[in-house]
């Protein structure tokens, strides 16, 4: 508790002392000149306190006098929220977006209420308990949106079931069976598993079941349907 009051003092401290109006391209001049060999992806102003910096997928905040360089999650003190989370799940939407319906296998409800994309490896035995509440996301009109990888790399085991289960004539019988721990005929075809590994790493994706909402939010590893469905209703509510 000490160490967040801390963090939320100097914060605002910062915010109250960066009054210093500087342009975009006077902070990209003021990085460049401070960090010459590291290549800055993006720079945008936040606020008149701060412009956020983005180097290789990391958000940094550089405070408007040049003063400070931090890291880490940034707090609007008069609102709550939390600006590092706001834009990185703007990011983690635009990255779902692109990813193609043709290289996921779909649990699809009668009616679509909701849509969840899940990052899942067969080997992952919180991911087979997962998987086992299918049936009770889609009665809650979810849509499941499963993308298949290996979390341990492409020359994993796993990554052989996954791509048996993709080019099996029913995606989601093999998917069913694999989550069972049922034999498996090993097929190949052309198959997006390796390049879902990459798309997986982009994300950050550290760990399995791997669960993205619409809006960009995250849960980390297994819960119950039952959160879930609270926290889609909660996204849903805002």
């Amino acid at each position: 508790m000490r160490k967040i009051f801390l963090t939320i003092f100097m914060m605002s401290t910062i915010i109250s002392c960066s009054n210093n109006i500087n342009s975009t391209d006077d902070a990209k001049n003021a990085m460049k000149e401070k960090y010459p060999n590291i290549k800055i992806d993006s720079i945008e102003r936040v606020n008149n306190s701060f412009f956020e910096i983005i180097i290789q997928d990391q958000l940094y905040y550089l405070t408007a006098d040049f003063k400070h360089l931090i890291v880490g999650n940034v707090i609007d003190f008069q609102t709550g929220d939390n600006l590092t989370e706001n834009r990185l799940k703007n990011e983690r939407v635009k990255y779902l977006s692109n990813i193609n319906n043709e290289n996921i296998i779909v649990y699809k409800p009668k009616e679509t209420k909701y849509v969840i994309t899940i990052f899942t490896d067969t080997s992952c035995p919180y991911c087979q308990k997962l998987h086992n509440e299918v049936d009770k996301l889609l009665l809650n009109n979810i849509e499941i949106h499963y993308v298949l990888f290996s979390r341990n790399g492409n020359d994993d085991e796993a990554y052989n079931d996954m791509v048996s289960i993709w080019c099996s004539e029913n995606q989601k019988e093999a998917l069913d069976k694999a989550f069972s721990n049922n034999f498996l005929e090993t097929k190949t075809c052309e198959n997006p598993i390796a390049s879902n590994y990459l798309k997986a790493r982009d994300l950050k994706v550290n760990g399995t079941p791997m669960i993205y909402m619409e809006d960009g939010s995250m849960i980390p590893g297994y819960v119950s349907s039952d959160k879930i469905i609270d926290a889609l209703s909660k996204i849903a509510s805002r």
